[in-house]
């Protein structure tokens, strides 16, 4: 009886410990009963309870369906092997990708702070060219194997889950009228987008220890133009770099109309920044001159021209040394001196040298907020071929006795010192603006507004080594204005020439056309500018005599601006050739 009695307990014991080794099996638990390996996370070393589990139930149910349907086995299998390989290969990426910029810059960071652990750092890929950064170079033979897989695998591949794709888009333009509806119902979230995140366990870092941080992150990840924020509320410190918002990709005539006419004398729009905000800058607070430096092709002449039809449209002139015919709209401009050969230039320059240095004398004698009158711009294209022509021509010119120097260049330099006070700025465009093309390092220093676009590395460490450089991009009209170290990304305002033509001659009526009693598109002029152009063959004093004893056939005022008459050229033309 007793024998049997314990014959019975084995029987059942033995039947339980099969029953638990089936629900461990079967489970994904180990085997061995020992507890500590969760069943979502994976233990040190060890699979997760659900790997397990998936990895014991799948091999004999994939060795049944092997043995009963061989065929689609081995079209599943060739699909798994795809998959697998696909995903080792993103695995192999993300490993590459941790050990070269995630693990040192931990390293970095965390002696410093003196902390053992508690850091935690997010990179996203998509930042830059990070991951493009650690592709090797492709032998003969990968290169073949990947125009193979482009041409023949991928688009086989592909098809359907563009189909989908689609369809998903299709559905969503149907829905559209239904969920812009329930859009009043859905709360803003914080888009995020590509990113770098630390969390740090410590409920406060020090200004220094953030700078330390910020520079570890700029040394080790090479990713430039982010912006970077802190937050230190709670018990624990967290940092983001975020991708810089950019500026609308076209900006035109309705934004110049809509901000220019609220600006002061010294001020000017030239374009649209981050966030749709306006960008404007001084030529009284930030710097007397403004510097251009691009590539061929980069707009140099569009931002010229913003600033000068603003400059025409409050009263002022404009003096335009190009020869190569960049300014068409200018042609014929009142208020615009437009000189194409180096003699014009020459003579040019000095004048407003001269007129630069008059108002500077009258300045000494008159109150400090005194006016010296109408702002006077003048603009050097093509400035390294510029100075050249003009030294080419001194050279020709010059007499026994004369200075080596060419006095329009040593005016130029002149210009660049003492503009400010006498309102007479320059606008130096240059595809690079060397000291050689500008008259010296000195000379250069006097422009505190510039402004750059298709730039190089060398480019902008020469002109602007204090601020750090952007990615340059390549959208047409973007640039990058830097004032005092600071870099601002702009989208310049672009006008047609019939826009340019109509702002700088109806400043009062900035939104219509030119009016039907103008005789043509850009004809009008004051007699000063008679004068300076040669329409008048007279003095601007003997003009102004001739006019006061109504000699010859006078013409009619057509307009005014500000308290000087307007004359149509033609008029004026027939004037100087009529007799008394």
């Amino acid at each position: 009886m007793a024998d049997d009695l314990e014959r019975l307990v084995r029987r059942l014991h033995r039947r339980r410990i099969a029953l638990r080794l089936t629900y461990r099996y079967l489970a994904g638990r180990p085997l061995s009963g020992r507890d500590g390996y969760p069943w979502r996370t994976r233990g040190a070393g060890r699979l997760a309870g659900w790997q397990r589990q998936a990895v014991r139930l799948g091999m004999p149910t994939a060795a049944g369906v092997a043995v009963v349907m061989p065929e689609q086995t081995l079209t599943a299998a060739s699909a798994l092997a795809v998959a697998a390989a696909w995903r080792g290969r993103q695995r192999l990426v993300r490993r590459r990708f941790h050990r070269e910029y995630i693990a040192p810059t931990l390293a970095a960071i965390i002696p410093p702070l003196g902390l053992q652990t508690g850091v935690q750092l997010h990179v996203d890929p998509s930042l830059g060219n990070l991951t493009p950064r650690l592709a090797k170079p492709l032998s003969p033979a990968e290169e073949a194997a990947r125009l193979f897989y482009g041409e023949r695998i991928e688009p086989v591949l592909r098809w359907l889950p563009e189909r989908v794709q689609r369809a998903a888009w299709a559905a969503q333009r149907r829905a559209r009228p239904v969920t812009s509806r329930l859009e009043v119902f859905r709360r803003p979230g914080e888009e995020l987008g590509p990113r770098i995140e630390v969390l740090i366990d410590t409920p406060y870092l020090t200004r220094e220890q953030r700078q330390l941080v910020s520079s570890i992150i700029g040394s080790k990840i090479p990713v430039s133009d982010l912006v970077e924020s802190w937050h230190q509320i709670g018990p624990r410190v967290r940092a983001r770099w975020t991708v810089r918002k950019r500026p609308p990709a076209k900006v035109g005539h309705d934004q110049v109309l809509a901000h220019f006419p609220k600006l002061p004398d010294w001020e000017f729009y030239i374009g649209q920044g981050a966030g749709d905000v306006p960008v404007v800058i001084s030529l009284r607070e930030d710097s007397p001159h403004i510097a251009v430096s691009a590539g061929s092709g980069a707009g140099k002449s569009v931002l010229a021209e913003l600033i000068a039809v603003q400059v025409l449209a409050r009263g002022g002139r404009v003096t335009i040394l190009d020869r190569k015919g960049s300014h068409r709209w200018a042609l014929g401009q009142p208020g615009v001196d437009y000189c194409t050969r180096p003699e014009q230039m020459h003579d040019a320059i000095l004048r407003k040298a001269a007129l630069a240095d008059e108002r500077n004398t009258l300045a000494l004698h008159e109150d400090e907020d005194w006016d010296p009158g109408p702002r006077d711009l003048v603009i050097c294209e093509e400035l390294n071929a510029t100075i050249g022509q003009l030294a080419n021509y001194w050279a020709e010119v010059r007499g026994k006795g004369d200075p080596k120097r060419s006095p329009a260049i040593a005016a130029l330099a002149d210009l660049l010192f003492m503009g400010r006070s006498a309102k007479v700025n320059v606008l130096a465009i240059a595809q690079m603006l060397t000291a050689r093309a500008i008259g010296g390092p000195e000379a250069r220093e006097n422009f505190g507004i510039r402004c750059l676009a298709r730039y190089t590395a060398n480019n902008w460490k020469m002109l602007v080594p204090e601020a750090s450089m952007p990615r340059a991009s390549r959208t047409l009209g973007r640039w990058q204005v830097v004032i005092g170290g600071q870099a601002t990304e702009v989208q310049v305002a672009y006008l047609t020439t019939a826009q340019a033509r109509a702002l700088a001659t109806s400043p009062a009526d900035l939104d219509k056309p030119l009016t039907s009693d103008v005789p043509g598109d850009g004809d009008m002029m004051t007699l000063r500018d008679a004068v300076d152009a040669g329409v008048l063959p007279w003095s601007y004093e003997a003009a102004k005599k001739r006019m006061q004893r109504r000699a010859g056939k006078v013409p009619a005022p057509r307009g005014n601006r500000g308290n000087a008459d307007l004359y149509a050229r033609a008029d004026l033309a027939e004037w100087a050739g009529s007799k008394p």
